[in-house]
């Protein structure tokens, strides 16, 4: 089951990888294809739970839908930034979107994280603030 899961992953995030790069190519509106992409993505996702008869818990679920909120808005940011801005701001987002499932992993499963984890959330508001995304490429170089 593991290989195909890895063989289906390598598929799709090429297939995403093209989208994108479709998109750009044809000046379509990001926000639209992104949503395409997520949208493409919950339905494999509930095609795999009703064809493997899994159970899926609701504390599950709304992680899995903060999640995928997170990625949407960390993948717009990077595309957009790709075009206009300064891709190191894409980057640290796309890096700091772990923190949503990592918080929520604690607060809803009692996770407990090491010394080293805790600081790494405390300091992720700090790095969204020292990215300064108003900057633009001007200013940067």
């Amino acid at each position: 089951m593991g290989y195909l899961y890895l063989a289906l992953s390598t598929v799709l995030i090429t297939v995403w990888a093209l989208c994108y790069k479709l998109a750009v190519r044809h000046n379509c509106e990001l926000r639209s294809v992104n949503m395409w992409v997520y949208i493409g993505s919950t339905v494999i996702m509930l095609a795999y739970f009703f064809a493997t008869g899994q159970k899926c818990s609701a504390a599950a679920a709304l992680l899995g839908f903060g999640t995928g909120i997170s990625c949407y808005v960390a993948t717009l940011t990077f595309f957009y930034h790709m075009r206009t801005g300064v891709l190191a701001v894409s980057w640290t987002v796309i890096g700091l979107a772990v923190g949503f499932p990592v918080a929520a992993s604690i607060v809803f499963w009692g996770e407990h994280p090491t010394i080293r984890q805790q600081i790494g959330l405390a300091l992720i508001p700090i790095a969204i603030i020292l990215c300064n995304p108003g900057r633009g490429k001007a200013e940067c170089k």
